[in-house]
Formats: C-alpha cells, structure tokens, sequence
C-alpha cells in the first residue's frame, strides 16, 4: 500500500547526526503547526525550543514579548486566585475545631464516660 507510513518508537535517537536532522525537521513542522493554529482558530500562538546544544528557535503569531507579558499577567491572576480568602481560612480553623472535639468526645466515649452537655438535656426534655 503506497503512502502507508510505518510508526515509529518514540525514544532517544542514538545517532548524532540524525538526531539533529529529526531536530531541525520536527521543529519546522511543530512551527508550521503552530502557524495553522493560529490562522485557524485566531488565536495568539508562542512557541519555545531549545535544542540540545541550547540554542533557541521561537516562533509567534504576534510579538512573543506580547505573548508572554500575558502569560504572566494571566498566570499572576491564576497564582491570586489560589490563595486562601479570610473565610477560607476561618472555615479552616472551625474545622480544626471542631475535628479536635470530635477526636475529644470519641475518647471519652472509647474510656466509657459519658458526658452529656446541659444543651443536649434542654433539648432532650422539650421532646
């Protein structure tokens, strides 16, 4: 069957010299990928790569500049967003709380003493 590709394994080519010509060939089609994204979704694209010898090739729908100050904007917002609010926090420390009473009472009863509270006992007698 003409045009068939046979699928690779993907692992560490050995070689030095092919593995900078898959380099150099997967890095273009990554980019030409990363263009079409962008044209076809209108979408703002930045891409990054290294290569093993550190040297950086990058590719922006826009300014990369651009892209990224707003990566960063974004991810400060996302960063504010994960923080514990002063309700958070206080819902926290209730449940601290009240798991610290609950362990207290399991012990009591676990040692056969029953305390019973003078709320529980106002209610019990309006029954």
């Amino acid at each position: 069957m003409a045009g068939k590709r046979e699928r690779i394994a993907i692992r560490r080519i050995e070689n030095l010299a092919a593995r900078q010509v898959t380099f150099s060939k997967r890095r273009r089609g990554l980019f030409k990928k990363a263009g079409e994204l962008s044209i076809l979704c209108d979408a703002e694209v930045g891409l990054a790569v290294f290569s093993a010898t550190g040297k950086l090739f990058q590719f922006a729908s826009s300014s990369m500049n651009q892209i990224i100050d707003r990566y960063n904007s974004h991810s400060k917002i996302l960063k504010k967003a994960d923080e514990p609010s002063q309700l958070d926090l206080h819902e926290d420390s209730n449940c601290a709380r009240l798991r610290d009473e609950l362990a207290e009472a399991s012990l009591w009863l676990q040692q056969g003493a029953f305390v019973v509270s003078k709320r529980c006992i106002r209610q019990y007698k309006r029954k």
